[in-house]
């Protein structure tokens, strides 16, 4: 980029959001003092959402009317504990708690944290501390103070995204989005790393430690306390495990997770007869021999549908399930159940190309990640003949993913599982970091629409676990409510909105896009196919978002369930006993905030890259891509209004 580039962009930048932060200062009203009474139930409190001024005097009234709870609102540092009977409340210091509490009838505090950061910091969540139940974890409200520099500056930002990048469409061309992406090939590089991923044991190492900790986990869920926050079966599947995978794996490592993951291991092992070494068949000469049936995988299911829809199930009951470490340890060994039968009777990994409902999230998003497997030299692949890395050999097995190296191209296709390494007597498999962004399409329509129900999935994890409104909490929760009215409306709703309404609005909008550029020869059907994979930055971002919540959140818990994983009273690690304090609960809106901006950031550059290489000038890719422009915009504002002023 040129200087000029960046002095047109800095420019545009400090207008726009110095604007957005000039209004908000302007339209703060002065402080006053106000007398609040906040109930608490289960799993909420009246009124969810606290607004006030920066400098407001606030006096809290608590009290409950089914059980005891607590208003843990740690940015101001007050635990105050609840009980239905007696009108005092119990107050403490979280971050004093060898000090006794303090009884009182109302909580004195200054809205707005002192400091230059304090100055900053618009949104502050409380939460409970007092288990009341299964859905405890969730019972959440905000407390808003205004100016909001949080909330005006994003939606700044926003709009300073869309001006930067129409400027910088002015003097983009065909010719230079059409350039390939340059790759750094790893393993040729680095000798270490060649040897590591050629070693035999290489998967079975990494694998170990995850496939005991599955065991433990279901061990946790099934025998251990059913309160979420002290069992690894809830924190380590739904926290840690999920976190790590959309905050860092997927981004960068597409579906590398599938090369370690404990699900599919043991059936692998059955159907293989074998843990690490490589078994040869003797009849078939050079062919390695398996256990089990071997069928093909019926032709009517060799899609992503199937794992989609299970994928969608498990999201529809996300809720109670994080609650219940039971029903988390019964659906994960359901799951190995599954995967060990089917490699007893259908061929390779079947289970995780076609059924594995994590696969389907992963999948998906690892179509813009920046590690991937991929030939070295295309003539040495089409002077091969016996296709070891599809077919197998004496020193590495038959793909699992039924690929052949030389015909990979997309990252959601391949597991990473590094056989193809060992299998290859050319040494021409590359492990690659991709500099530049990805170009390729969706191969249907049904990719597409799975690519829209995941970034609308994300949405709805965000309100029915994070958001301050017991309202939508109530509707999903079958644990303890047991509404099936409810909850069928709520599972009609998100179902209709993942696989029919967004996905038909962009459907019809990519068909405008094309009458409005006036392109021709080019379907409605192409043009969704190439142009949707934009969506996935902004996806990916959507899900980081809540998961960073969730990690920031129940960090303390983490370490807890460490060192007590069943609950039962032990200390592995001397943490088991640390009080719970969130992990910069101040900085978890701006975190989130600045996922939402990179993502759509990303999603609008690569989404006029895609245009711009159908239409072939920017002035139509524009005209094209402003109907999409409008969604993406309309729900990354929405979003940013949401985990910044909800």
């Amino acid at each position: 980029m040129t200087i000029r580039k960046l002095i047109i962009s800095a420019i545009s930048i400090c207008i726009c959001l110095g604007t957005a932060l000039l209004l908000e200062w302007k339209t703060t009203p002065s402080p006053t003092k106000k007398a609040i009474h906040v109930e608490a139930f289960r799993y909420g409190t009246h009124p969810y959402i606290i607004r006030a001024n920066r400098g407001d005097h606030l006096i809290l009234t608590l009290s409950t009317h089914d059980t005891g709870h607590s208003f843990f609102l740690q940015d101001y540092r007050i635990d105050a504990k609840i009980s239905p009977a007696s009108e005092y409340l119990e107050v403490r210091d979280p971050f004093s708690i060898e000090d006794p509490p303090q009884r009182m009838k109302e909580v004195h505090l200054i809205a707005g944290l002192k400091g230059f950061w304090g100055k900053l910091v618009s949104l502050s969540r409380w939460r409970c501390h007092v288990y009341c139940g299964p859905m405890h974890g969730f019972e959440q409200g905000d407390l808003i103070v205004r100016p909001n520099w949080l909330f005006s500056g994003s939606l700044g930002l926003l709009a300073a995204i869309l001006l930067v990048g129409l400027l910088r469409a002015f003097q983009s061309d065909a010719e230079s989005v059409n350039k390939s992406g340059a790759f750094v090939h790893l393993n040729t590089r680095n000798g270490f790393l060649d040897k590591l991923l050629k070693w035999r044991p290489l998967q079975f190492v990494f694998s170990l430690p995850f496939l005991a900790g599955l065991v433990v986990v279901i061990m946790a869920g099934m025998l251990g306390t059913k309160v979420g926050g002290r069992n690894v079966a809830i924190m380590f599947t739904w926290v840690v495990c999920m976190s790590i995978q959309t905050m860092l794996l997927v981004p960068l490592g597409g579906r590398a997770w599938c090369a370690i993951c404990p699900l599919p291991v043991l059936g692998e092992y059955l159907q293989r007869g074998a843990a690490t070494q490589v078994r040869v068949s003797v009849q078939r000469p050079g062919r390695n021999r398996f256990f089990g049936l071997g069928l093909h995988w019926p032709k009517s299911l060799r899609n992503r549908w199937l794992q989609f829809f299970l994928f969608m199930v498990l999201g529809t009951f996300s809720a109670s399930l994080a609650g219940q470490p039971r029903w988390t340890a019964i659906t994960l060994f359901i799951v190995v159940v599954v995967a060990i039968g089917m490699a007893l009777v259908w061929e390779l990994r079947s289970f995780c190309r076609y059924v594995c409902p994590v696969a389907a999230y992963i999948s998906t998003f690892s179509l813009n990640a920046r590690l991937s497997v991929r030939k070295r030299h295309r003539e040495v692949c089409h002077k091969c003949k016996d296709r070891s890395c599809l077919r197998g050999n004496s020193n590495g097995w038959a793909c699992p993913y039924g690929l052949c190296v030389a015909g990979i191209t997309r990252n959601a296709d391949c597991g990473m599982c590094t056989e193809c390494f060992k299998s290859c007597p050319f040494d021409n498999v590359s492990l690659q970091w991709r500099k530049g962004p990805w170009k390729e399409r969706f191969e249907s329509d049904g990719e597409a629409f799975q690519a829209i129900a995941l970034m609308v999935m994300a949405a709805v994890y965000s309100l029915t676990v994070h958001s301050p409104w017991p309202g939508i909490r109530d509707m999903v929760n079958v644990v303890d409510k047991t509404d099936w009215g409810q909850f069928s409306l709520y599972a009609a709703v998100l179902w209709m909105l993942a696989l029919g309404v967004l996905p038909l609005l962009f459907w019809l909008f990519t068909s405008l896009g094309l009458t409005l550029s006036r392109q021709t020869g080019v379907t409605t059907g192409i043009a969704f196919k190439q142009t949707m994979p934009a969506i996935l930055p902004l996806g990916i971002a959507m899900w980081a978002v809540f998961f960073v919540d969730t990690l920031m959140s129940n960090f303390t818990f983490v370490l807890m369930t460490l060192s007590d994983p069943f609950g039962w009273g032990w200390d592995l690690l001397g943490t088991a006993g640390m009080p719970w304090i969130q992990v910069w609960p101040s900085g978890v809106p701006w975190i989130q905030s600045g996922f939402l901006l990179l993502g759509v950031g990303l999603c609008l550059s690569g989404g006029y890259q895609r245009w711009l290489r159908i239409s072939g000038d920017w002035d139509r890719a524009l005209l094209g891509f402003l109907p999409a422009v409008c969604v993406y915009v309309a729900i990354t504002a929405g979003m940013l209004t949401y985990v910044t002023n909800f």
